[in-house]
């Protein structure tokens, strides 16, 4: 009877370790692709294209969206100063300078990979998907919305 006690123990310890991997696997990918370190320089186009590459992030998406701010100020979107607007997704109260970054893959005359970026920068309020007080997806912020539509329409007049 101890060794089923155990075994249960052991199994319930297991599991719960793996939604905690899980969470925590989800929040260090949000940001990787979306929080920039404190110390990133933002006007030097070489960092944007170091950080891309590094992270393999260059082309990834039309557009990305990073966020330059303090790590604990981006996660109180989720935890406290953050207003819900549907299900897990929470809009910032607060406004974050947000980098817009169109980025793509690219072979050069000397048939060398190269990635080209470029960087338009504002304030907005972001939404995130939150998942156990942390954010875990980056929705979007108003800018990028316009944007996204605006493309969409250039392509259909051409």
């Amino acid at each position: 009877m101890r060794s089923v006690a155990l075994l249960s123990l052991l199994f319930i310890l297991a599991l719960s370790d793996g939604a905690d991997r899980q969470k925590n696997d989800r929040y260090a990918e949000f940001k990787k692709k979306h929080i920039l370190p404190t110390d990133f320089q933002t006007d030097n186009k070489i960092a944007w294209v170091e950080h891309l590459v590094n992270n393999d992030l260059c082309g990834r998406t039309p557009v990305q969206s990073f966020i330059k701010d303090s790590e604990e100020n981006i996660k109180l979107i989720c935890n406290g100063s953050g207003t819900k607007t549907r299900d897990n997704y929470n809009k910032s109260t607060n406004l974050f300078q947000v980098y817009n970054i169109e980025s793509e893959n690219s072979t050069s005359q000397m048939l060398e990979w190269e990635c080209k970026v470029n960087c338009s920068t504002a304030k907005y309020h972001v939404i995130v998907e939150c998942q156990n007080n942390l954010p875990v997806h980056y929705h979007y912020s108003i800018f990028l919305r316009i944007l996204c539509i605006k493309k969409l329409l250039l392509k259909a007049l051409v």
